[in-house]
């Protein structure tokens, strides 16, 4: 289905004339509605249509783009593919998926993974959203193979996941996603353990550790030299906002982790939390009167087999080394996972709770942990 031709349909009309009832035919030109993939033209179109639209669950952010969003999205994605619901060459609807290969039980798929589900506010109630998923599921279906995994993270609360039962989507359980202030003192030394940006000639033992720790993981995105030497070599606007970082101990790779400063591309705003979310926020120095966030995203943490001591001096060292470039860093994980572990939320810290949706030909094994992407 490449486009909804209305076109001009025929309607009565009443009209009292000398007593009796005189009918008209007339013809009323109905708007011309159309779904197709995203060009660059669209930007900033796409642009206002995402500041308009906020996540409907009970916290709620959208985003705000100091780059074109189209070339921030391209950039920093492996395959990038975008559509859009035109309403007489107006864009109201949009959803965008990235293809990756991902792990879905013992297997290597393909993968998509589905975000930016939106319609404008003066369209919705009209079956947009249905007919928008409808023609990029087909698109994607004859894109991909037929066994390819969709996926996309859903706020709990948000209506979209009404929607997503009708396509057959299954829900995973909870993940935890929030943001984390930094420290204003640097964690205790301890002896023979080192903190420092990954080199190059690191890369290999980087991919044998994070393979090996997300190994169980649904949803996780196998790394390959090539792969993070990619991640690494990503530039948008004259801005590369990606870093490996590594600890060592007795000069031996034994954690690491991936961070992400997007705050020169793109930054989060929260609309929408519940009181106290705003209070903690404010109280932290997390959270502007503005809403807009200096978080960076952190993903991708690993460590080896007895080495959690190390993990949680990583991530403490980096919560203090990089207070003058962010305010916050973003985390999203599987509360079952061992990140839980490192990451150490105090309880009083608000956080998000979500949900992934996944749709494939194999049932979602709800014990199997789930690698998370989405969040701040």
């Amino acid at each position: 289905m490449s486009s909804l031709i209305q076109g001009l349909i025929p309607w009565m009309s009443s009209k009292v004339v000398s007593g009796k009832i005189k009918l008209e035919r007339r013809e009323a030109k109905m708007p011309e509605l159309n779904y197709r993939l995203v060009t660059q033209k669209d930007s900033p179109a796409l642009e206002e249509l995402i500041a308009a639209t906020a996540d409907s669950g009970d916290i709620g952010f959208t985003d705000e783009y100091q780059a074109d969003l189209l070339a921030v999205h391209r950039g920093l994605a492996e395959e990038f593919h975008g559509a859009v619901a035109a309403l007489d060459g107006k864009v109201i609807g949009l959803v965008f998926g990235e293809v990756r290969w991902v792990q879905y039980g013992d297997q290597e798929v393909p993968g998509v993974y589905i975000s930016h589900l939106r319609v404008h506010p003066d369209h919705r109630q009209q079956g947009i959203a249905r007919e928008l998923s409808d023609w990029a599921l087909e698109y994607i279906t004859d894109l991909l193979r037929s066994d390819a995994v969709l996926y996309g993270a859903i706020m709990v609360g948000n209506v979209s996941s009404k929607l997503a039962d009708r396509y057959g989507f299954k829900a995973t359980n909870p993940i935890q996603g929030g943001i984390v202030p930094m420290r204003k003192s640097p964690p205790k030394p301890i002896p023979d353990l080192e903190v420092r940006p990954a080199e190059r000639n690191e890369l290999s033992a980087i991919v044998e550790g994070m393979n090996a720790f997300y190994h169980d993981h649904n949803l996780w995105v196998p790394v390959s030299v090539d792969t993070l030497e990619d991640f690494l070599k990503q530039e948008v606007d004259e801005v590369k906002p990606n870093q490996l970082y590594v600890a060592l101990r007795g000069g031996k790779v034994v954690a690491g982790l991936s961070l992400s400063d997007r705050t020169k591309l793109m930054r989060m705003r929260l609309v929408r939390a519940p009181w106290y979310v705003r209070m903690f926020g404010g109280w932290l120095g997390l959270l502007p009167e503005s809403g807009v966030l200096d978080a960076l995203t952190v993903r991708r943490v690993w460590f080896q087999d007895g080495e959690l001591e190390v993990a949680r001096y990583l991530w403490q060292t980096l919560q203090y080394d990089l207070r003058e470039q962010g305010n916050c860093l973003g985390i999203a994980y599987d509360p079952r996972d061992r990140l839980a572990d490192v990451f150490q939320v105090p309880f009083w810290l608000p956080m998000f709770k979500a949900r992934y949706l996944v749709r494939a030909s194999d049932p979602l094994e709800p014990e199997r942990l789930i690698y998370c992407i989405a969040g701040p």
